[in-house]
């Protein structure tokens, strides 16, 4: 596998995991408003709390992907020079 490649796959991951963490906050944070249809997300709390504990989890496994990648690229950077 090229580095860069898994390196690139582990940013796209990060985005994603921060991406989908910040859309499960904003539901938890509007699952109990129903004063106007704007703040109503129609998601149950626990639904939405099982979210963003998935997409923390996706995020901080790309972070070891790209940690990984790092150490590949510095210890073939290493042996180069």
């Amino acid at each position: 596998m090229n580095i860069s490649s898994a390196l690139n796959s582990g940013v796209l991951g990060i985005n994603r995991g921060l991406d989908g963490a910040q859309k499960a906050a904003s539901d938890i944070a509007g699952a109990g408003k129903t004063d106007t249809p704007e703040e109503v997300t129609g998601r149950d709390v626990n639904e939405a709390l099982t979210d963003l504990v998935v997409e923390k989890n996706a995020a901080a496994a790309s972070t070891k992907v790209v940690q990984s990648a790092e150490e590949t690229l510095g210890a073939l950077i290493d042996v180069r020079v």
